[in-house]
């Protein structure tokens, strides 16, 4: 078996856009210290959310079939109140670091930019974006920033093997920058199960295992490093372990991540004592699954951890809304996930 892991540098399948010109530059190069001279932390609250096929409307041939053209219903006045309606909830979570999956194109951002203008509030602008994709997948991942963003890059599989590679999203690594703190953040959409569990299986651990390589070459950088996305993996399909000692401030390393050399790492899924917090992000066959992840390593420290239920984008049940392309209503099939980090 050949195995090869292609990193891309900033390119086409993974371009940054940076929304305003004027950024605020003096909080980029100030560094703030604590009373007893050491360097302050810094915090960010940051959401993941999978969209659900966010197409845009223009039909371009690569698009899901229910998409593909205008008899499937789909049209720019439901692209438009789509667009309307994910703005309004992207407002309302109040993120600073704001991760999407199943965006179809790059210049969705910049529509998406535009429905979140109209603010005099500088502090609650995104003033810094980046897309990407993989070669022959219809969906990409995206992020929204209102801080730096900088030394991008795409990790992508190369696997030859006797089974066939399908199509998948590359991870993408980048880092943020706030008053010369740094955290790296690699955003991940796993392999989903669609076309067998045991068969994607094989290529979600092929996955698992390029993250793994990743999270540890960064933490090996005194970094404080964060993996977020959808997995299309439970958090009770990941190898989980109660570590006897905190390691760190604030939360046990309780997930190890398979590699070359594995890799421990902290899941908020996990409660101190080993249950899982109720509910989910994703609900799927009248049951909730945990596919939906933070994992942290590093100088870092992750709280209020939560599946984002009391948005219009849920029902009174906390279930997901759905969006029905039929009718154009609803939202997306996922909860977003939110926590906050100290850096």
């Amino acid at each position: 078996m050949k195995r090869n892991e292609m990193k891309k540098p900033l390119s086409g399948h993974g371009r940054l856009v940076k929304f305003l010109t004027v950024s605020l530059a003096l909080s980029f190069f100030s560094c703030g210290f604590s009373k007893d001279g050491s360097q302050k932390k810094e915090s960010l609250k940051i959401v993941n959310w999978n969209l659900q096929t966010f197409f845009d409307a223009k039909f371009d041939g690569n698009e899901y079939d229910e998409y593909k053209s205008s008899k499937s219903g789909w049209n720019l006045t439901k692209y438009e109140e789509r667009l309307n309606r994910l703005a309004t909830a992207i407002k309302e979570l109040d993120a600073d670091v704001f991760v999407m999956e199943e965006l179809e194109k790059e210049a969705q951002l910049q529509d998406i930019a535009n429905q979140l203008s109209g603010t005099f509030n500088f502090s609650k602008l995104y003033k810094y974006a980046v897309f990407t994709t993989g070669q022959g997948s219809s969906i990409g991942c995206a992020v929204l920033s209102r801080y730096p963003i900088d030394t991008i890059s795409v990790h992508t599989l190369d696997c030859r093997s006797k089974e066939k590679q399908p199509p998948m999203r590359p991870i993408m690594q980048f880092s943020i920058y706030k008053n010369k703190k740094s955290l790296t953040i690699f955003v991940n959409h796993w392999k989903s199960k669609s076309g067998g569990e045991e068969i994607s299986e094989f290529w979600r651990n092929k996955q698992e295992k390029m993250l793994a390589r990743l999270m540890k070459k960064a933490k090996g950088k005194n970094r404080a490093v964060l993996a977020t996305g959808d997995f299309n993996k439970d958090i009770s399909e990941f190898e989980t372990k109660l570590f006897p000692e905190f390691q760190g401030k604030g939360h046990k390393e309780n997930v190890i991540l398979h590699g070359e050399e594995n890799i421990e790492v902290y899941s908020p899924w996990i409660l101190e004592n080993g249950n899982l917090r109720e509910g989910g992000s994703y609900w799927y066959k009248n049951k909730w699954e945990r596919i939906d992840h933070f994992f942290t390593t590093g100088e870092i420290e992750l709280t209020d951890f939560r599946a984002e239920n009391a948005g219009a984008w849920a029902y009174e049940d906390g279930h997901p809304r759905r969006y029905q392309l039929w009718n154009g209503k609803g939202y997306s099939d996922h909860l977003p996930i939110s926590c906050t980090v100290r850096f």
